[in-house]
């Protein structure tokens, strides 16, 4: 599944994934697989993925007639297209809470961000039982349910992982084993900035952020001198929340040894800016800011009242310039430039 997950969407991973566990003749009948979504979405190679599953795929009417006091503990995989709060709720109510939801509605048409209205996210960062989860590709996918699938049905904690998943192509490259483990803690570091360089910024991206968050890190390269550090988060809120616990442990066990959440671990250790990107309200990204010591600034779909969806590449590099001129490493003016550079190519594209 490693090989297979390395070079597919996080869409793909889960369905190639869930063919795989239900053909599996050692422990397929110990999954429960339920396949809620009512339309095929095509996938890179042209073939209509959902097909896969139609053959001997579980509907919900199991979960319907159960008796609500008997203990669920087969893992449930949940493939389900939602757009609203509602619809999640009920489907958590089906599974009694314990599941893996993995949505795919970010892979239709939609004039909500990322194919959902702008509650979900509140909600699932709002629920302390929810991890939810933006993976950017098929390996980071892989890698969290792996994690989830461990925490609920092997370490028996309570809750319910969900995914987000995007079928865009993507240039992340496949990340190490070693790096891509710190996956389903929130975030892990995908490339390294050259140390003689001394313009130098963090950028942050979830999901499909992630790829813009690479062409923007080649244009301040090729462009502006400006090097880049990487990191992939596919969890702002798992990532907010171990770092509230980390502060409340330390405030109520001054004596003990001081925690401290892994944000802090991967942004603490020098003071370059950080820019975080996301394509939900800005809001999720912010989450993480009390946890930065440095400069922090966070992006999202909410961020340029002209735009909507992930921010564009042009955009996160105007925004990234400016962050360096306040903080004197680039000429302040840099900004300015780069946002007159977009102007430019947007009135000499073809109307």
């Amino acid at each position: 599944m490693a090989r297979l997950c390395e070079r597919a969407t996080p869409y793909e991973a889960f369905h190639a994934i869930a063919k795989r566990l239900k053909q599996d003749e050692a422990f397929g009948s110990d999954v429960l697989l339920v396949k809620a979504t009512g339309t095929r979405t095509v996938s890179r190679s042209g073939a209509a993925i959902s097909a896969a599953l139609d053959d001997g795929h579980v509907s919900a009417w199991p979960l319907w007639f159960r008796h609500a006091e008997d203990d669920f503990d087969m893992p449930l995989l949940y493939l389900l297209r939602s757009d609203s709060v509602a619809k999640l709720r009920a489907a958590m109510g089906e599974a009694m809470d314990r599941a893996i939801l993995c949505n795919d509605a970010e892979t239709v048409k939609s004039r909500w961000p990322k194919g959902v209205q702008p509650g979900v996210p509140l909600w699932l960062a709002g629920s302390p039982d929810s991890f939810p989860y933006d993976p950017a590709s098929g390996a980071e996918a892989l890698s969290i349910l792996r994690s989830a699938m461990q925490a609920l049905y092997v370490d028996d904690k309570p809750g319910y992982f969900y995914f987000t998943l995007h079928n865009a192509a993507s240039d992340v490259p496949a990340p190490p084993q070693a790096d891509l483990a710190h996956a389903p803690r929130g975030m892990y570091q995908v490339t390294h900035a050259p140390p003689s360089n001394r313009r130098v910024i963090r950028l942050l991206g979830a999901g499909q952020a992630l790829s813009r968050v690479m062409l923007a890190a080649d244009v301040l390269r090729n462009q502006w001198g400006v090097d880049s550090e990487i990191w992939s988060c596919p969890s702002y809120t798992c990532l907010a929340r171990e770092g509230y616990a980390a502060e409340r442990w330390n405030t109520l066990h001054p004596a003990a040894m001081k925690r401290t959440a892994h944000v802090e671990a991967c942004l603490g250790a020098n003071r370059n800016p950080v820019l975080a990107i996301t394509g939900y309200g800005q809001h999720i990204a912010d989450q993480i800011g009390r946890f930065v010591p440095s400069r922090f600034v966070a992006m999202g779909s909410d961020s340029h009242p002209g735009l909507a969806g992930c921010p564009e590449v042009d955009w996160i590099v105007a925004v990234a310039l400016r962050v360096l001129g306040d903080e004197g490493i680039v000429p302040s003016h840099w900004a300015h430039e780069a946002l007159q550079r977009r102007a430019s190519r947007g009135r000499a594209k073809p109307s």
